[in-house]
């Protein structure tokens, strides 16, 4: 029996017959009778897959038998087509036309290819078939060969625009670079000549801030003198502060003593006034006594003349108690005068070494700064000695620069001639 096959996976190439692999061989010499054009006839099994082919030149070797209608009519023979099934290489429809004719080259005979999808029969291509497939591909590989030829050409046209434009670009960017390096050597000749100019300012520079660091050393050596005796001046102020202070203490030891020497006096006083007053009772006493208290009475008249002299002496030295308290007093305020003036002085002297130590520390500091600015003076003069020689060298390097230019020019118009031969003799190719 025939199996139909869907047409829309089918090429109009290929023979889309095929037959049961159970069909009698009768039917198989019928497909052939019927279709002339066919060379090879596939055989699937129930499920359409392929498990074989039955070629065209078997049948004709029956068919010319003498006796092949007898052995049509012998049941072991006319009714299996299983000995005459041979097998064939399958390949997917779905592969290219160079994987078609590979497959089918890996064939002993090459002389059938079926063709399956999903495992499922489409069609078969025998050999004319296959032979067609050949040709058409040696007609696709023509057009791609010319295709490729044609992009070559558009390729090699493209590149020698491109070679063009860039032997143009080259060309200008020497003539740039031609500028650049004439432009460079001016201004490495007018850098020299701005740096020899400064190395003689450097020079100057150099010389007076050598001497403004002599005279910053001097003067700072001046003022740690006078740091020093301004040290020595807080010393001694230091010294008479204390002895001033000790005298007021002494001054005011004294006008303590004058205040008790007062003291005693009254004391006597007071003394000498009841010494008076029992003497004048014991002369009262002795009056009445009689002539038994005369002798005490003479004794109490000499005591009371004592006491008399003692109070009348103490009246005496009391003004100068108070002479010489006063004196103490006006001593002790004057020391107390000289106390808060040599304070005073101190306070002044101390802001005076207060300021001697930070104009000393700023001398000292200006000083340094000028050293470094010495160092930094040298050393920049050092480099503008150091760039002199790099303008020389930079106006060298550009006089370079310029050959290197008219070389890359030279080299952009020996590149443009080469890519044009390049491209005509590939053209030619």
């Amino acid at each position: 029996m025939m199996i139909p096959v869907d047409s829309a996976l089918s090429p109009a190439s290929g023979h889309s017959v095929a037959i049961g692999a159970d069909a009698p061989l009768s039917e198989v010499i019928d497909i052939f009778r019927t279709r002339p054009e066919l060379r090879v006839l596939t055989i699937v099994d129930r499920a359409a897959a392929p498990v074989g082919i039955i070629r065209e030149q078997r049948v004709r070797e029956l068919l010319f038998c003498p006796y092949w209608f007898s052995l049509m009519q012998n049941p072991s023979i006319g009714g299996s087509i299983e000995s005459m099934i041979e097998p064939c290489p399958t390949a997917d429809i779905g592969e290219t036309t160079a994987s078609l004719l590979r497959i089918a080259a890996r064939s002993k005979d090459q002389e059938a290819l079926v063709l399956v999808d999903d495992g499922r029969f489409v069609e078969t291509l025998d050999g004319a078939q296959l032979a067609r497939l050949a040709m058409l591909r040696e007609v696709e590989l023509a057009q791609e060969r010319g295709a490729r030829a044609a992009a070559a050409e558009e390729a090699g046209r493209c590149f020698q625009q491109d070679i063009a434009a860039l032997t143009s670009a080259l060309s200008e960017m020497a003539r740039e670079v031609e500028h650049v390096s004439q432009t460079l050597a001016e201004r490495a000749e007018q850098t020299g000549r701005d740096a020899v100019s400064v190395a003689g300012a450097t020079a100057q520079t150099l010389t007076g801030l050598h001497e403004l660091g002599d005279r910053g050393r001097a003067l700072a050596a001046s003022m740690t003198r006078i740091v020093d005796d301004g040290a020595r001046a807080r010393a001694i102020r230091r010294d008479a502060h204390d002895k001033v202070r000790q005298a007021a203490e002494r001054a005011a030891a004294l006008q303590a003593a004058s205040h008790a020497i007062e003291e005693m006096l009254r004391l006597i006083i007071d003394m000498a006034s009841r010494t008076n007053m029992l003497a004048l009772n014991a002369g009262i006493e002795a009056a009445r006594a009689g002539d038994a208290g005369r002798g005490f009475a003479v004794v109490a008249g000499e005591v009371k003349s004592l006491a008399n002299q003692t109070r009348s002496a103490a009246g005496d030295i009391t003004p100068y108690i108070e002479r010489i308290r006063a004196i103490v007093a006006q001593v002790a305020d004057g020391f107390s005068e000289v106390e808060r003036a040599i304070d005073a002085n101190n306070g002044f002297s101390d802001a005076v070494d207060a300021a001697v130590d930070g104009q000393s520390e700023t001398t000292l500091l200006i000083a340094s700064y000028v050293e470094q600015a010495v160092a930094a003076g040298q050393e920049i003069d050092g480099r503008v000695h150091h760039i002199s020689r790099g303008a020389t060298a930079v106006g060298q390097g550009a006089v370079s620069l310029g050959e290197l230019s008219s070389g890359l020019t030279r080299a952009a118009l020996s590149l443009h001639q080469r890519a044009s031969q390049f491209v005509e003799a590939v053209a030619a190719a």
